[in-house]
């Protein structure tokens, strides 16, 4: 059966062949067109509607072009793990990990993981003659898993690219040609980079530090995706919404389901219609130790409601991401990090940067803004 395309803003047409189209057409991947991929920036940036669904196609499609190149063959089941990365994604993405954490003790690959393993998914990897234990084993990151997992993965590469396309941003444009071309890959330290493509993973780097800054940590952004989170903290207590059944809802079923419950709708109206909480507090706090419990009393003895206020700490995730260097006779030469002083400044600040963030209804501002200044 020949190849069918799909056609993508940021690749062009991606291969859709025999041994991938069950996987794509099952409930499980389907699921993830409903998904934003950045939860709630679309509210900062309104053309960043863009799905799970589309960055997983690019995940693959970028996992199969490293490992073309790398092993001068096609690995299927890699191509399939690097579709397949997201599936374990509750609603709005990254936003509900805390409450799947929380309660059920999984993060989204190991919620990923048991969906593939027991679900109809297993009978279509079985229909694609795909070896199940290996596209697992890849999913968490074994052997070649490193492609897509890794600190200069297709996953990280898929995204920073098509969040910075679809935000409208210029920070996340990578060289990915020239990046690719620089990728080589060792049993022992996973994916490694040749000496002559340290300037294609300091612009990886570069680009994902102003991500974070301007997109995924945006204090509009964050503050939208903790008064989700409190909406759905109390749908939970109240017996309205139950853990487990995330991992089947859309955006919009979760939506719904708040809007319905009487603990929730409030909050989630106010997202919705986009009257959010007002920073009260946001500053750079670095090690400092946070009283969030002092902060929390400070708050409610001024007569502000849970439900009135949120308190947040920020930080930057992957800041220690680290990988080795060759020469061209494929000898070890050391860490990137020792190589290159870029990017072991950028790595440094990302690994210190914290902020603490106080946001509260509109009319609290001011009083809170006193209260927590007092605390700290």
């Amino acid at each position: 059966m020949p190849s069918r395309y799909i056609r993508d803003p940021i690749f062009g047409d991606i291969s859709i062949n025999a041994t991938v189209r069950p996987l794509l057409d099952n409930e499980l991947m389907q699921r993830l067109r409903y998904i934003k991929q950045l939860g709630f920036s679309y509210l900062v940036y309104p053309a960043a509607n863009h799905s799970r669904f589309e960055h997983s196609l690019g995940t693959m499609k970028v996992t199969g072009d490293i490992a073309s190149k790398i092993f001068f063959e096609e690995d299927h089941e890699l191509s399939a793990a690097g579709l397949m990365h997201d599936i374990g994604h509750t609603p709005f993405s990254h936003q509900s990990e805390e409450i799947a954490t929380k309660y059920m003790h999984k993060t989204h690959e190991e919620i990923g993981a048991d969906l593939i393993a027991h679900g109809s998914m297993r009978d279509a990897i079985a229909d694609s003659t795909l070896s199940l234990k290996k596209v697992l084993g890849y999913l968490r990151g074994v052997g070649r898993g490193k492609l897509i997992t890794g600190s200069l993965g297709s996953d990280r590469i898929d995204y920073l690219m098509r969040d910075a396309y679809h935000t409208g941003v210029a920070y996340g444009v990578i060289d990915y040609i020239r990046l690719m071309n620089k990728l080589t890959f060792s049993k022992h330290d996973g994916v490694t980079i040749y000496e002559s493509g340290i300037a294609g993973a300091e612009s990886m780097l570069i680009a994902r530090y102003y991500m974070f800054s301007s997109v995924y940590l945006h204090h509009t952004a964050v503050i939208s995706e903790a008064m989700y989170l409190l909406a759905l903290e109390n749908a939970i207590s109240e017996g309205d919404i139950v853990p487990r059944e995330l991992v089947s809802f859309t955006d919009d079923k979760a939506i719904l389901e708040l809007l319905k419950s009487k603990a929730s709708k409030g909050i989630m109206g106010m997202i919705m219609s986009r009257n959010l909480f007002k920073r009260a507090y946001y500053e750079e706090i670095g090690e400092k130790r946070i009283k969030i419990q002092e902060m929390s009393d400070a708050i409610e003895k001024l007569g502000v409601n849970h439900n009135d206020y949120i308190i947040k700490t920020i930080s930057f995730k992957g800041g220690a991401d680290d990988a080795p260097l060759i020469d061209n006779a494929g000898a070890f030469t050391g860490m990137l990090s020792e190589k290159s002083e870029l990017f072991n400044t950028l790595s440094k600040i990302l690994n210190n940067r914290r902020i603490l963030m106080v946001a509260c209804a509109p009319k609290f501002k001011e009083k809170v803004s006193t209260a927590i200044k007092k605390v700290l």
